[in-house]
C-alpha cells in the first residue's frame, strides 16, 4: 500500500488534531476576533475536504 500524498498535505491524524485546535480557538475567541475565526473556519473546511477525499478513496478501495 503506497501513500501518494503531497508533502504539504497533512496526515489524517494531523488534520484531525488541527481541526480540533482550530475549533477550540474559534470557541475561545468568538466574535471578538472575527477575522481570525473566519480564517480558522476556512482552514477547517479545507482540512475536512482533504479528509473526506481520503475517506472516499479508502471506501472505493475497500469496495
Amino acid at each position: 500500500m503506497s501513500k501518494t500524498r503531497s508533502p504539504e498535505t497533512p496526515s489524517f491524524l494531523t488534520a484531525v488534531r488541527r481541526i480540533e485546535a482550530l475549533t477550540q480557538e474559534i470557541q475561545k475567541d468568538g466574535l471578538a476576533a472575527f477575522e481570525k475565526a473566519e480564517a480558522a473556519y476556512v482552514e477547517v473546511q479545507e482540512l475536512r475536504a482533504v479528509l473526506n477525499a481520503r475517506i472516499a478513496h479508502l471506501r472505493r478501495r475497500s469496495a
